[in-house]
C-alpha cells in the first residue's frame, strides 16, 4: 500500500479530488488532454536554462509551483493574488532555497540518471508504514492530510532515498545528490517519484480530506 501527502490550501487539487479522487502528473494530463497536449513539453525536454527562468509553458506539478515562487521571489518579484495585492509569503529564504537545490538537482539528474523522472515534472507517493509517515510529518507537520493510494498509471518512477536529498541540501555534497539519483540506500527514507496517476483508495480518508479542502475556504462541487 501507499500514501500520499495532499495540501488541502491547494485549491486545484481538492477540486480535481472533488470531481474524481485521482491526481496525475503534468505529462499524464498531457496525454489525455488534448488542449494541454498542444502545449506541453516535459520538463524533463526543456533545457536547464528555461528550468532557471521556470519558463515551463504547461501546467506544473505542485513542486514546480513551489519552485516558480522561489524563483520569483530570488529575482524580487512581486507577486500578488488574484485581486491585485501584494502577498508576503514569510518563508521567502526557505522557498528561494527550495529553487536553488532543485535546480540543482534538475542539473545532477540530467547527468547522472536522464531517464529519470524530474523531481520537476512528478508527483510523489511513499510506501505505507510507521517510517514513511514520519518522514511525510516531518516534511509537512500538520499542514498537509496522509491519505491511501494506489498507482493507476506509470509512465516513469524512480524509488529513491529521500535522506540523499535532505543531506545535499543542507551540505552541498553533490556525492549524495549522485546517489539519490541512481536510487542508492543510506538511511531508507524512501519517496517514490511518480510520472502518472494515483488514485485515493479509501472513500472515509478521502471525505476527511475534502472536509480539510472545505475548512480551507475551498468551494468545491457538490458530488464526489
Amino acid at each position: 500500500m501507499l500514501i500520499h501527502a495532499f495540501d488541502p490550501t491547494d485549491f486545484m487539487t481538492c477540486h480535481n479530488l472533488a470531481t474524481q479522487p485521482l491526481i496525475m502528473s503534468p505529462s499524464c494530463i498531457a496525454s489525455v488532454d488534448e488542449g494541454i497536449q498542444a502545449i506541453h513539453t516535459r520538463v524533463e525536454d526543456l533545457s536547464i536554462d528555461a528550468i532557471r527562468e521556470a519558463q515551463f509553458g504547461s501546467v506544473v506539478s505542485p513542486r514546480a509551483g513551489m519552485f516558480m515562487l522561489g524563483f520569483m521571489l530570488s529575482r524580487r518579484m512581486t507577486i500578488t493574488d488574484g485581486y491585485g495585492s501584494q502577498r508576503g509569503w514569510g518563508d521567502e529564504d526557505r522557498l528561494i532555497r527550495i529553487y536553488e537545490v532543485e535546480l540543482q538537482m534538475e542539473e545532477v539528474r540530467r547527468q547522472v540518471a536522464p531517464a529519470a523522472p524530474s523531481r520537476l515534472g512528478c508527483i510523489w507517493v511513499a510506501e505505507e508504514g510507521a517510517a514513511s509517515r514520519e518522514m511525510l510529518g516531518v516534511m509537512f507537520g500538520t499542514a498537509r492530510h496522509i491519505v491511501s493510494v494506489d498507482i493507476v498509471r506509470s509512465i516513469n518512477l524512480l524509488r529513491a532515498d529521500a535522506s540523499l536529498y535532505d543531506r545535499f541540501a543542507e551540505t552541498g555534497d553533490l556525492g549524495a545528490a549522485e546517489l539519490y539519483w541512481q536510487g542508492r540506500e543510506v538511511d531508507g527514507h524512501w519517496e517514490i517519484l511518480l510520472d502518472g496517476a494515483i488514485r485515493v483508495t479509501r472513500d472515509d480518508e478521502l471525505q476527511v480530506l475534502l472536509q480539510d479542502c472545505r475548512d480551507a475556504g475551498h468551494c468545491l462541487p457538490s458530488f464526489t
